[in-house]
């Protein structure tokens, strides 16, 4: 006999642990499934603007690591450094991050067990799980990342593109800790379509890199190059892989039953690989969509509030991958550009919004020439 649940949340991300908590406050009897134990290693920069943060409960400022109030792009041998007079990025543990939130909720737990297979039905959705357990709900959330078990299951997401990436968390000794400690920094330049980065945490930094145009093989070389270039011990790198989804605007990210959320509905930035923002915003917007009886308009709910935004990113990101020398002179180099990325990091302006004003920008830093 299975066991029967009000929804079914797979995958203890951001998206996942914001939707159970909804659904929790909103009388549902939640059961999240996470495939490891909590608190667990997740590979992320775990960047969050400081408006964002402030919107979360207070007990997840308890996994901030470090706030930085500053940002460095670096191409070749040139650097430009900006203040980031919009407010700071606080870089985030994303162990305590996720496990914290989940804790917010009332949901039921279960650890170490994930989904193995999934049936829609009529009368509900049937889980399967590693355990050999079986679990019957109303509705059932896809959260478990960008390559989603519950999204191929349900048909959904067909023709995803992923892009590879790796990151590591690495210690340094304390003189070249300090040298990267007040800021983060974006490397360019480095591959030609994507880029690293370095973002410093309590008392080691994140140094990733990712691509959507490089195999994941070669991205392990092109790592210890940029590691080298940094001057961070390349036998100090252990790098972990994941993926970077990228949005469909027309893919369906809902089927009777079953929604997606974050990374498995394919809501990362393809820009700055920014996603723990639109994980958070798409799990409330599941939840909702399930307490208001309106899971038929959950994904033109996602296209409105999210998808138009990575839409406008997917094109800036063509325009900036397609030359980042020509982005680093003309938009690295200019405060009020960064200021605008910056506004939009906190969700304040839209990519639209922001392209709308580039033009401005550009023409004021030429007029104070």
């Amino acid at each position: 006999m299975s066991e029967k649940w009000d929804v079914i949340v797979v995958g203890a991300g951001p998206a996942g642990a914001m939707a159970a908590t909804v659904l929790g406050q909103g009388g549902c009897r939640v059961l999240l499934l996470e495939q490891q134990a909590l608190p667990r290693y997740k590979p992320c920069a775990g960047g969050l603007s400081s408006a964002v943060l402030a919107s979360l409960p207070r007990e997840c400022r308890e996994a901030v690591e470090r706030e930085v109030t500053r940002v460095r792009f670096r191409l070749g041998e040139e650097e430009v450094t900006h203040e980031l007079s919009e407010g700071s990025v606080a870089l985030v543990s994303r162990e305590r991050f996720d496990q914290i939130l989940v804790s917010q909720g009332a949901a039921t737990v279960h650890e170490n067990e994930r989904a193995v297979w999934i049936e829609d039905g009529p009368d509900g959705v049937t889980v399967s799980s590693s355990r050999g357990a079986r679990y019957r709900a109303d509705y059932l959330i896809g959260a478990d990342g960008a390559f989603s078990t519950v999204a191929r299951a349900a048909g959904l997401r067909r023709g995803r593109r992923v892009g590879p990436a790796l990151e590591a968390e690495v210690e340094l000794p304390p003189a070249l800790m300090e040298r990267y400690a007040d800021a983060c920094l974006f490397l360019l330049g480095v591959l030609r379509r994507g880029y690293a980065w370095l973002f410093p945490k309590s008392d080691h930094v994140s140094l990733g890199i990712g691509s959507f145009g490089v195999d994941a093989t070669a991205l392990r070389a092109r790592l210890l190059d940029v590691a080298r270039q940094l001057g961070v011990p390349s036998e100090a790198i252990r790098p972990r892989g994941h993926g970077l989804p990228l949005y469909r605007h027309s893919a369906p990210l809902q089927k009777e039953r079953i929604l997606l959320v974050g990374d498995a509905a394919g809501l990362m930035d393809p820009l700055s690989g920014e996603g723990i923002r639109h994980a958070l915003h798409s799990g409330r917007l599941a939840a909702e969509a399930i307490l208001r009886g309106r899971v038929q308009h959950y994904t033109g709910q996602v296209r409105r509030a999210i998808g138009r935004h990575l839409l406008g990113a997917l094109a800036l990101a063509h325009l900036f991958y397609g030359s980042q020398r020509v982005w680093f002179v003309l938009g690295a180099r200019n405060p009020a550009v960064v200021g605008g990325l910056l506004r939009m990091f906190s969700g304040e302006l839209t990519y639209g919004e922001l392209i709308a004003r580039v033009p401005g920008y550009l023409l004021r830093r030429l007029w104070r020439r």
